[in-house]
């Protein structure tokens, strides 16, 4: 956090952004910004204060519960991890209904479906779409819907993949690793701590393990970094 002037306006005027402020220090931002609106009010004795306060940028404040016990920490954790895990079976249910989607109204080769349009492909894929973006239809599709996931690989190929996996905590045990970053990284998934313009260039993991299911990568990945500590 800093405070600091904006180039583009006078050298008199000071940017501070006062939610960060406030949180850091513990302040109730409510409090904070009563305060600031009365700087331009209030008459300082013996001369006039020039000061003008302006408030410009939305920002968010949300008040969360502290000081929970066990139960409830269980309680939270529990809920978060199967909201996580249901958004993630629902996006992969939608990716395979659009891949379904659009074979079925695919043409074999690229000349057919540019001779003419077919009024039957046309109107089934506007109404897949139709339903792909409808929320009632997927509600109703969900509770119909299981993934099965992927066969894991011979037990010789299981076994390499521990051993890299192993061997990648080991290397870069200063990092703040976690099973899913682990995970990503052996796949190829970039994210903004861990971006493809940096660790694509370590090619000794960087997208070694594409045919290895991800989430049993991401319990041995954690099982690993649990035992390296």
């Amino acid at each position: 956090m800093r405070f600091y002037s904006d180039p583009e306006r006078p050298a008199n005027e000071l940017l501070v952004p006062y939610i960060e402020l406030a949180g850091r220090m513990g302040w109730d931002p409510y409090i904070v910004r009563r305060e600031l609106r009365e700087l331009d009010r209030r008459v300082v004795p013996g001369f006039k204060t020039s000061v003008m306060v302006e408030f410009k940028d939305l920002s968010f404040h949300v008040h969360a519960p502290g000081n929970l016990n066990d139960d409830e920490i269980d309680e939270v954790t529990d809920y978060l991890y199967n909201r996580v895990i249901a958004q993630k079976n629902s996006e992969i249910r939608r990716l395979r209904e659009l891949h379904s989607s659009l074979l079925s109204v695919a043409t074999s080769t690229h000349y057919d479906a540019a001779c003419e349009v077919d009024p039957q492909r046309d109107a089934a894929l506007k109404q897949k779409i139709l339903e792909y973006f409808t929320e009632t239809a997927a509600e109703d599709r969900e509770s119909d819907w299981e993934w099965s996931k992927p066969a894991l690989p011979p037990a010789h190929i299981l076994s390499v993949v521990q051993r890299d996996i192993r061997a990648f905590i080991h290397k870069y045990s200063d990092l703040p690793l976690r099973g899913r970053v682990v995970a990503r990284i052996l796949q190829g998934i970039p994210s903004p701590n861990y971006p493809a313009s940096s660790w694509g260039r370590v090619r000794q993991y960087w997208r070694k393990h594409l045919d290895v299911d991800f989430d049993w990568m991401v319990r041995c990945a954690s099982e690993e970094i649990a035992n390296h500590r």
